[in-house]
């Protein structure tokens, strides 16, 4: 399965990604129209859950890697129940949901197509795509299209995101006549061009031809209240890919010997008997307590010393402590009595009950607790060298797949699988994203 501009363990097919989706279940609000109405219900949604993402990257070739559709779970993927939603204003109308996006996505798309699906009251499937070269127009909407009609979409929102003028409309014409020819309604169609959008199916007075402008951060509340948590979206996807890489140099120097002392200390733990493997198991959950618990500082995981981020990595060599904590992370991911009912306590004596779980809190604080975690996660596979990077980076990855962040998700087994193409969970979980198999969600 090829990764966009990377080499890979089946022969060298760089290109397009094949399509990967998620889907993502609507709180409240339908979709019969892109006017004010509509806008304030997608935004709605958007606060809620935030967007789930496909992600397909251009590779050098720029040709679409354009796989035969897999079998997808019957049960539609990424579900939840229905929930309150924080009440915001000044949400009246498209450039809203334009402005509000790439909060969602976690950066700003550039040279992209964007296909929402709307199926009566939800809000489905969101892909994006990089732009084609016109030879490549049509492998690209093949890409695109396979994953919006498994969803079987009442009407989808296209949206082209150009930098210069028509760069998109190829893109956006040829996915309007594959979707009436695949008997899926298109709600509309929408340019990002700079700081201004166009509506080019629109010819009345209220779209004029030079476009209208985005409106700022300040104007659109949901949007405000993203920034006024600190919340901004990278400037591109490179970027996004960038967060992942080796950022601590001091640090990954200091950490392969730390970690080879730790190894070779839970080794003998696991030898001693269940007493000594609980009490090394203890003390990395008490490690993973501080990383994902940390005051919300941008110092707050660069503070971690060596041995912590040693033990850290070298816990999750112990696959049944790896999959608790995923079962912690994602919760319906794992039945817990899959789980040792010990280390299961051991996990929640140090770190506590999941806090996107409890019922007082309000929705956005569960979203931005989150994203919280995300960011320590990410901050942790910084740190990490290659050597010992790999689980962590799946365990992001599981992680990021469960709320519905493709491109992250992407981005993580991107250089997980760079570095070890045989690691097992990480080659499911592309496959899982490949056939857009979400895990289910446990409701709050």
């Amino acid at each position: 399965m090829g990764r966009a501009g990377l080499p890979h363990r089946e022969g060298v097919r760089r290109g397009w990604r094949a399509a990967r989706m998620s889907a993502v279940a609507v709180i409240t609000g339908g979709c019969s129209g892109i006017g004010a109405a509509t806008a304030r219900r997608l935004l709605t949604d958007f606060e809620d859950v935030g967007c789930a993402l496909v992600d397909l990257h251009e590779g050098e070739t720029g040709r679409p890697n354009v796989r035969r559709p897999g079998r997808v779970s019957s049960q539609r993927a990424g579900s939840r129940q229905s929930r309150s939603v924080p009440q915001t204003t000044n949400r009246s109308g498209p450039a809203d949901v334009l402005a509000v996006l790439p909060y969602q996505l976690g950066f700003h798309p550039r040279r992209s197509l964007i296909a929402m699906s709307l199926r009566g009251t939800r809000v489905g499937l969101v892909q994006r795509i990089d732009l084609p070269p016109p030879g490549h127009v049509g492998d690209a909407v093949a890409a695109m299209m396979g994953p919006l009609l498994k969803g079987h979409p009442g009407s989808v929102l296209l949206i082209g995101f150009e930098e210069r003028a028509g760069e998109s409309r190829a893109m956006l014409d040829e996915m309007k006549k594959a979707c009436e020819t695949g008997g899926v309604e298109v709600n509309d169609r929408m340019v990002v061009r700079g700081a201004r959008w166009f509506a080019p199916d629109c010819h009345k007075r209220c779209c004029p031809p030079e476009g209208s402008r985005l409106p700022a951060a300040s104007e659109v509340a949901a949007v405000a209240e993203f920034v006024g948590r600190g919340i901004c979206p990278l400037p591109d996807r490179a970027a996004l890919a960038d967060r992942l890489e080796p950022s601590w140099p001091v640090m990954s120097a200091e950490l392969p010997a730390c970690a080879a002392e730790w190894l070779t200390l839970r080794q003998s733990a696991t030898n001693a008997g269940v007493a000594e493997l609980e009490e090394c198991r203890g003390n990395e959950l008490n490690a993973w307590a501080r990383a994902l618990w940390a005051e919300d500082t941008p110092e707050s995981t660069q503070a971690l010393v060596a041995q912590d981020l040693a033990m850290l990595a070298v816990s999750l060599t112990d696959v049944d402590l790896r999959d608790a904590l995923i079962a912690w992370l994602c919760p319906g991911t794992l039945a817990e009595e899959l789980i040792d009912p010990m280390l299961l306590a051991q996990m929640r004596g140090a770190l506590g009950e999941e806090p996107w779980l409890e019922g007082q809190i309000t929705d956005f604080d569960q979203v931005i607790a989150l994203q919280r975690i995300e960011r320590r996660l990410c901050e942790v596979c910084a740190a990490l060298p290659d050597l010992w990077a790999v689980p962590a980076l799946t365990v992001l990855a599981t992680f990021t797949w469960w709320r519905g962040d493709g491109a992250l998700t992407r981005v993580a087994l991107d250089r997980a699988l760079r570095i070890d193409p045989r690691y097992r969970l990480a080659r499911l979980l592309e496959q899982m994203v490949d056939l857009a198999i979400r895990p289910d969600r446990a409701s709050a």
